[in-house]
């Protein structure tokens, strides 16, 4: 049996290599291949094709097909696994997919050649948690601003909402998708003496002390509104012209999980009138933004170039994470997180 790892940029072979030595006690050859690319950049740019136009999109370079072709396991985080890669494969069984997301997995066809997809959400719940709660008060207590001003020789102490820079305490903190990611933001702010409340259309009750309400009581009660949910076809520009509008003028948006759940025009607006006090954003519709970018020339607007999940124990961590969840399959367990969890039992028996 043989895995085959595909490193990149962010997860190298070396990473794989760690995080599923275990499968070589069940006596798994592990190989890894690294997925060549020019810089950061061009990773990113990668990535923004496929998530908008499918995983076929991008030509996987001929190394990585030849490389792979022998494999019982693909082990990858952002290098697709296309038709052609999955045609010129013998004996693929498993997918296993090194972050939550899995835009770059062709699973309609992985499905119709009996192959189990495992993706791993969460990995990076931690960085992307921690780095929300620096966005919110950086924000609106002007850290990265004044920072900025000071670098350049200004003793600046007044900005935009000098009417009414917050404390956090007693405040509203609302959640919009209560996920990994959403719990733990809630479990950090617990200590600011926040209340909490959220939306999520797949959760019913939570713990923390977290009450669950509409979308439209977040937007209008919340004094910061913080963005976790997942970018399907319903929830793409979810928060829109009409919810902004319902925004409090002192209250803020904070976006570390996808530019697309936003109306960016509609937010440009309400930020630019200061209809709102202002926004934290990691996330854009076009990346790199670019300076001259609506967004980016605004004044109550803290931006930061798509970092929040990006830590090395997050990058370390998720080949771990993974190889735990997959082993199962081989000690008579099963996987939680597989993504065509409907093939399952028919792709289980194929791979025992």
């Amino acid at each position: 049996m043989k895995i085959v790892g595909i490193g990149d940029l962010l997860i190298p072979g070396e990473y794989i290599k760690e995080g599923f030595k275990s499968f070589k006690e069940k006596n798994f050859e592990i190989k890894t291949i690294e997925w060549k690319l020019e810089n950061f950049d061009e990773l990113q740019k990668i990535n923004q094709l496929i998530e908008r136009n499918g995983s076929n999109y991008y030509q996987v370079p001929d190394e990585i097909v030849s490389a792979v072709e022998d494999a019982d396991i693909i082990i990858t985080q952002f290098c697709p696994i296309t038709r052609r890669l999955i045609d010129n494969c013998n004996n693929l069984k498993i997918i296993g997919v090194l972050r939550g997301g899995y835009e770059n997995i062709d699973i309609d066809y992985a499905n119709q050649n009996n192959i189990l997809v495992i993706n791993t959400p969460g990995r990076n719940s931690t960085a992307v948690a921690d780095f929300t709660v620096g966005m919110l008060i950086s924000e609106c207590r002007n850290i990265a601003k004044s920072h900025r001003e000071l670098k350049k020789g200004n003793w600046k102490r007044k900005y935009s909402n000098a009417e009414y820079v917050p404390d956090i305490s007693g405040k509203i903190l609302g959640l919009i998708g209560l996920g990994e990611i959403g719990i733990k933001v809630a479990k950090r702010m617990v200590g600011f003496d926040v209340k909490i409340i959220a939306y999520d259309p797949f959760v019913k009750c939570s713990d923390f002390g977290i009450e669950m309400v509409s979308l439209e009581e977040v937007m209008s009660k919340s004094d910061f509104v913080s963005l976790h949910a997942r970018v399907t076809e319903e929830s793409k520009n979810m928060i829109n012209k009409e919810l902004l509008s319902k925004m409090k003028k002192t209250s803020y948006l904070i976006n570390t999980a996808r530019s697309e759940l936003v109306d960016e025009s509609a937010l440009f607006k309400v930020l630019k009138d200061k209809d709102i006090a202002g926004a934290a954003l990691d996330v854009f519709d076009k990346e790199p933004p670019g300076k001259e970018y609506p967004l980016v020339s605004l004044e109550n607007v803290t931006i930061t170039p798509h970092l929040a999940g990006g830590t090395t124990d997050a990058f370390l961590n998720s080949p771990k994470q993974l190889s735990a969840d997959m082993i199962k399959i081989y000690t008579n367990g099963k996987p939680d997180y597989i993504i065509n969890d409907n093939k399952y039992e028919k792709i289980s028996k194929l791979i025992k």
